[in-house]
């Protein structure tokens, strides 16, 4: 099957920004009312037990232990995600004295398709990838074990699989159905089987058995940390009826709310996620006469694409969106404390306090980072060349001062002054751009233009809990803009008599200054983080987690990086060889 080879997703597309955003803004406004998840939560009724041994794994200790994969924000552009589904389903990693088989399972951690949610984004974006890769690496078994039984997939839903109402994601992931005495719903349906691994999840979060009394709960927060009262009944059972005393928790949720949440208001950020990870810690026997004593270990997370590790206590929170999804920086990344009003997950007591989430250390000493500081800051200066790698957004602008300078051509033409040319011909240098800025001032069209691109820097600028320092930041790149834009124009009408060139001139300077803007703006106040690095589209420095229970029930996670993603999107893959790295040393979590 011939499938599309698309390239990274060009977020700075003017008409792929007004897609989304008109997708975003009717799922933000529909999403509540139109929530299928208890719909769903309807046809699968908990049970008493967990009957449904589909989610058991604790049974599937083998020789060399259970092993299990981890992967976010997947399906972008096709040399990443080909190279990371190549890489998660090879038979086994090798890294130095490390050898990894493949995962029993693979949970995706969100995001599995950009830039929105559809059939045909699905299939492009990450079915393809995946199929391929399986048929690269699936071998005459397919993967299969030695009871036939192929590898599992879970996948729990970012914002982006949320764009068309969580339609196509049930459609892929959710397929499976079991029936339920009493339910009329026909027959059990089985799961899908997507690139050589079958899905058994039912709904768009799981609860997930594993050997030693280590569960994984995988979380469905929708847009807006919304979380829906049958999935809190659902986790709230598995905590009591279905989870031994003091069993061991993994959390996958869908954004790194311990990064995002700000001191001034973290509950903004915070309130869904803290809900949910103290919701196991809180459980009491079906009695409810004592504690079950579950214990939250390990956090994990996508969203943002790259790996960064965090400690609080004896507890890892660990992003790690580098699926396939353009990069992300770490260089802005700190650590991060605020006081919260309630307390940490497993605490004796709901009273808040301090809550500090520290990047952790490698044992020499760096941050636990992919990429580090050092070459996330030299990936920023990409932004020098902002105009070549956004040549849509720059013809936009092209398009806007086209229309600019002809309102400023029909006001010279009004106030006797022959032409724009003419107008910007006369006199000095100086004289120009006085003469620029007087058809502005009296030509009520072209003000309001320039009002509102005023405005709309305003808008674009990144400091949400900072009024003043949002607006200042948009005022000085408005500022920036005007100023050269106007000297460009002058210039270039000054030398050629073309309003054309000086159009496209002005249109490319534009591009240049954005590029400029997005770069100091990271650099030095820590903003823009999302903005600077979409623009570039880099392709490198993905990762994903390869997870290990071993004999005694400790946990080991090692995460595997790939600084270098191989071009393979020609009319057939190549498939050269990969060069994985461990990020880190392994982490032992007892």
């Amino acid at each position: 099957m011939r499938r599309k080879r698309l390239s990274m997703v060009g977020w700075y597309d003017p008409l792929l920004l007004i897609r989304t955003g008109i997708r975003a803004v009717i799922s933000k406004l529909f999403g509540q009312f139109a929530d299928k998840r208890e719909a769903v939560a309807a046809s699968n009724a908990i049970q008493a037990t967990p009957a449904d041994g589909e989610f058991d794994y604790s049974g599937a200790l083998g020789e060399d232990g259970f092993w299990f994969d981890y992967l976010a924000d997947t399906g972008d552009g096709w040399n990443p995600a080909y190279a990371m589904a190549r890489l998660v389903g090879q038979e086994a990693v090798v890294l130095g004295a490390h050898k990894l088989p493949r995962g029993r399972l693979l949970i995706l951690g969100g995001d599995q398709v950009y830039p929105t949610a559809s059939r045909e984004q699905y299939e492009d974006r990450f079915l393809g990838p995946y199929e391929q890769a399986f048929e690269t690496e699936g071998g005459p078994d397919g993967w299969k074990d030695g009871n036939g039984r192929r590898p599992d997939l879970y996948a729990i839903p970012g914002n982006h699989d949320w764009y068309d109402g969580l339609n196509s994601f049930l459609g892929l992931f959710c397929r499976r159905r079991v029936t339920r005495p009493g339910v009329d719903l026909g027959t059990d349906r089985p799961g899908k089987v997507i690139g050589g691994r079958q899905t058994r999840q039912t709904r768009s979060y799981f609860a997930i058995r594993l050997p030693h009394d280590w569960w994984v709960w995988g979380t469905d927060c929708q847009l807006e940390g919304y979380i829906d009262q049958p999935q809190i009944d659902y986790f709230q059972h598995a905590a009591r009826h279905w989870m031994k005393p003091g069993s061991k928790l993994i959390l996958c949720v869908a954004e790194p709310a311990w990064v995002h949440a700000h001191r001034k208001n973290p509950a903004k950020k915070f309130s869904s996620f803290s809900y949910l990870e103290r919701l196991a810690g809180a459980a009491r026997n079906p009695e409810g006469e004592s504690p079950m004593g579950h214990r939250l270990k390990l956090v994990l997370t996508g969203d943002s694409h790259h790996y960064a590790r965090y400690v609080e206590d004896d507890r890892h929170y660990v992003v790690c969106g580098g699926g396939g999804a353009f990069l992300h920086p770490t260089h802005q990344l700190r650590d991060n404390a605020f006081d919260y009003e309630f307390g940490k997950p497993g605490g004796t007591s709901r009273q808040g306090g301090e809550r500090r989430f520290e990047i952790a250390k490698r044992p020499d000493g760096k941050p636990a980072l992919f990429p580090g500081r050092g070459r996330s800051w030299l990936l920023s200066f990409g932004n020098l060349l902002f105009f070549w790698h956004n040549k849509a957004f720059v013809a936009a602008h092209a398009a806007a001062y086209g229309l600019f300078n002809w309102t400023l051509d029909f006001a010279a033409r009004v106030a006797d002054r022959g032409s724009l040319t003419g107008a910007l011909r006369d006199g000095s240098y100086g004289d120009s751009i006085l003469a620029y800025w007087s058809l502005v001032f009296t030509s009520p069209a072209a003000f309001l233009l320039v009002a509102l691109a005023g405005l709309g820097y305003v808008a674009f600028a990144k400091s949400p809990y900072s009024m003043p320092l949002k607006a200042a930041m948009g005022l000085t790149h408005a500022a920036a803009q005007a100023a050269v834009v106007t000297a460009v124009t002058c210039a270039v009408v000054r030398g050629t008599d073309s309003i054309l060139l000086a159009t496209l001139a002005s249109a490319v300077a534009s591009g240049i200054v954005f590029g400029l803007y997005l770069l100091i703006s990271l650099g030095l106040l820590r903003r823009h983080a999302n903005e600077a690095f979409s623009s570039m589209r880099i392709e490198g420095y993905k990762c994903f987690l390869r997870l290990h229970i071993g004999a005694k029930g400790q946990l080991t996670v090692y995460p595997v990086g790939l600084a270098e993603v191989p071009c393979d999107s020609g009319a057939e893959p190549r498939n050269p060889p990969l060069a994985p790295e461990l990020i880190e040393p392994p982490i032992a979590i007892a």
